[in-house]
């Protein structure tokens, strides 16, 4: 360790040197020298200035820098500090981490470096802050003095238990213990002052505190047992509020002086105060008035008031036979709801004998019978509108297709080829003049369950006769609609039964016609059938098949609609006839399909099987027509009537083929051997008449098969058209003759 005598011999020989000759003195170059090599052999540790002209051992630089922080007030920047000593930033940066390191009295943070004295001014100014406001928040104190939160709380707030310091550290907030008693003694004085349930928000918010603290005062307060009231929710819950005990007695005050000055107390008016639950009334009115209450929707009600409302609305119901509830109790000046009117109004409904209630009005049955009444001419009208609607869908059980001409696939004009353009129409003609059958959309029965009526029609009525109060139009029709169509559906049946009785001896007719029809088909197809027998095979055969599917399909349909009574069968499809017959009776229905089968059957016993079941059709447990075979004159007789008719379509027909057809059926007419045939026949049957008729004839027959032939062929050949119609000109000319 250096002895004083070491200082001194130490200053002695620098005082030598410095009075000794200048040549003896080391120049500044040589000084430079001196040092770096010293430096260099580490017997020194210096730091230069900025400039290279001065230097400082790393131990007068700490010095410095502490001197340099306290000129400061304890709190400077290294920046300034390195600008003050002329020295690098990162040795004076150095140096102070030194400093931090091995001082306590010092702290380095964000490149500033602070002294205890710095600490000490601040403890004292946070100390008069608090004195003044009793709470300081550390974000504004971080603000004023201009530092880190992290910087703060270690600098001064970690500390702070460490001195005489009497306050509290809550979260961001510090508080003295004499301000915390105090606002502790403001809740104290709010809670005592309220009379109304308050939100826990609105008197923290009014007593300044923070959630924690208040709740931390609250509970004090609540140990101490001053607090008059309670908590209303969770803590936790923004709804939480305060209930004062001197809010439940002014409550049980006001309902009390409520109901006895009213007679009733709203629902409304009690969840206001904060009473809902029953027991809570109970107890405000004891268990007896209570019992002795009706609960209507928004109100409970004396018994004797509630009596007084019905009896209100009787005695306008006895007035008018109507009452609306709403108005009927205004008088009473009573704040009812909706709910409440439709309560007495079913009361009321209850009460009074035939009465009903709907839409808030009480009204008689007897005023829906007046209506009901009152539309009864419309209902008549409705029921005839009804009646013809129902007839329009009976008259289209069979559809409304149009009749469908029956064509042979194949029609051929050629010599002994089938064929015939129109020659179907032609022998249809021939033998009766009546349609082919053809298809048709089916029909199903109606009846008068089908008709109904709608509110909108049954409004528009009563509206009318004005039989029934505007405001409770709706309710009557909702009501009497339904009896409406009841009363609609008799009336349907009743015009429907006297349209029956009077369509009886309509009926009787028209079965009479159809029988008629029946028999005269029956009788041509048995002189057809017997002139067929003149034609060698297979022209026979096949001229007897074409009048199964002709006139015997005819008889058939004609059999089927004396059987239903509909004379429309010819119209039906395949699919709805089969369902036709299949509805009728075993007896008549096993004979009508076997008929059609026949007709369409092509075995060489199919006329036998058809004159069977025409048999079967027409004895006395189906039919009772008793059809029966021709004998010679009855063929006589039909024979001419067939001839006069094909001579007066030969006089009036214009075209050729229909024309030529009708010669050749009319001179086998005339000769006593009726055919019904179509065109594709006609070829084969001229050969069978050469003997039947003049040369001439027959040449004009011969050329106009073969003229018909070629205008099929060629349909714009003009000349040969020409000449077509003067030879049919001539043909008819010599026939008619």
């Amino acid at each position: 360790m250096t002895s004083w005598a070491d200082i001194q011999k130490l200053a002695s020989d620098l005082q030598r040197v410095q009075l000794s000759q200048s040549s003896k003195k080391l120049s500044e170059v040589n000084c430079i020298e001196v040092l770096q090599k010293l430096i260099a052999c580490q017997q020194i540790d210096v730091v230069y200035t900025r400039d290279g002209n001065s230097y400082v051992t790393k131990k007068h630089l700490e010095t410095e820098i502490k001197n340099e922080c306290i000129a400061s007030g304890g709190r400077t920047s290294l920046t300034d500090i390195a600008v003050s000593l002329n020295i690098d930033f990162d040795h004076v940066e150095r140096t102070a981490r030194l400093i931090a390191a091995n001082d306590e009295e010092f702290t380095l943070s964000n490149a500033e470096l602070f002294a205890k004295e710095y600490v000490h001014r601040l403890r004292n100014e946070l100390r008069t802050l608090l004195e003044e406001n009793g709470n300081q928040t550390i974000s504004a104190l971080c603000k004023h003095w201009e530092l880190s939160p992290e910087l703060l709380q270690s600098l001064l707030l970690e500390k702070l238990e460490l001195t005489d310091f009497r306050g509290i550290v809550d979260g961001d907030t510090i508080y003295t213990t004499s301000y915390l008693d105090a606002q502790q003694l403001v809740l104290r004085a709010i809670l005592l002052a309220l009379t109304k349930i308050t939100p826990i928000s609105v008197i923290q918010k009014r007593s300044g505190l923070t959630q924690k603290r208040f709740w931390i005062a609250f509970d004090n307060l609540h140990a101490l047992d001053e607090i008059p009231g309670s908590l209303i929710g969770a803590r936790t819950s923004p709804s939480c509020s305060y209930k004062p005990k001197m809010y439940d007695h002014l409550v049980e005050s006001c309902v009390l002086h409520q109901y006895r000055q009213n007679e009733f107390i709203q629902t409304s008016t009690l969840k206001t105060l904060g009473v809902d639950a029953k027991s809570s009334i109970e107890n405000i009115l004891g268990v007896s008035e209570f019992k002795s209450l009706v609960h209507l929707n928004s109100m409970y009600m004396k018994k004797e008031l509630l009596d007084q409302c019905i009896q209100t609305v009787q005695e306008d119901l006895q007035k008018s036979g109507i009452a609306e509830v709403r108005v009927s109790l205004q008088s009473l000046n009573l704040p009812l709801d909706t709910a409440d009117e439709d309560i007495i109004g079913e009361k009321v409904a209850n009460t009074v004998h035939d009465a009903n209630f709907s839409q808030g009005f009480v009204f008689k049955s007897s005023i829906l019978t007046e209506a009901l009444r009152s539309i009864d001419g419309h209902l008549d009208a409705k029921a005839h509108q009804e009646v013809d609607r129902l007839e329009k869908e009976k008259t289209k059980q069979g559809g409304s297709k149009a009749i469908t001409k029956v064509q042979d696939d194949a029609d051929d004009w050629e010599d002994n080829k089938k064929g015939g353009k129109g020659g179907k129409k032609g022998a249809k003609n021939a033998k009766t003049g009546n349609k082919a059958p053809a298809s048709a959309t089916g029909a199903t029965n109606s009846s008068s369950s089908t008709s109904y009526l709608n509110e909108a029609e049954v409004e528009a009525w009563i509206r009318e006769t004005q039989a029934v109060p505007e405001e409770i139009l709706d309710v009557a029709v909702e009501k009497i609609v339904q009896e409406a169509t009841i009363v609609l559906r008799k009336k349907i049946r009743e015009i429907q039964a006297l349209q029956l009785v009077a369509s009886v001896a309509t009926s009787k007719k028209s079965l009479s016609a159809i029988g008629a029809k029946c028999r005269q088909l029956y009788d041509s197809f048995n002189t057809f059938e017997t002139a067929t027998t003149s034609f060698a095979d297979p022209l026979g055969s096949d001229l007897r098949q074409y009048l199964l599917k002709t006139v015997g399909s005819d008889l058939a349909y004609a059999m089927l609609s004396y059987a239903t009574g509909v004379d429309n069968c010819h119209q039906m499809k395949e699919k709805q006839r089969d369902e036709t017959i299949e509805s009728l009776p075993r007896m008549i229905a096993e004979p009508i399909r076997a008929l059609f089968a026949s007709v369409k059957s092509g075995e060489e016993d199919a006329l036998q099987k058809f004159h069977d079941a025409v048999y079967d059709c027409s004895v006395p447990s189906a039919t009772s027509l008793a059809l029966r075979k021709l004998d010679k004159k009855g063929r006589i007789e039909v024979c001419s009537k067939i001839s006069c008719d094909l001579r007066e379509q030969l006089s009036s027909q214009l075209d050729p083929a229909t024309t030529l057809l009708l010669v050749v059926l009319y001179l086998l007419a005339e000769a006593g051997r009726p055919t019904t045939a179509s065109g594709k026949f006609v070829s084969q049957l001229v050969g069978q008449i050469k003997d039947l008729c003049s040369e001439n004839v027959f040449t004009l027959l011969q050329s106009c098969q073969k003229g018909v032939v070629t205008c099929i062929k060629n349909k714009d050949d003009e000349v040969a058209k020409e000449m077509l119609e003067d030879d049919i000109s001539k043909l008819r000319a010599l026939v008619l003759q």
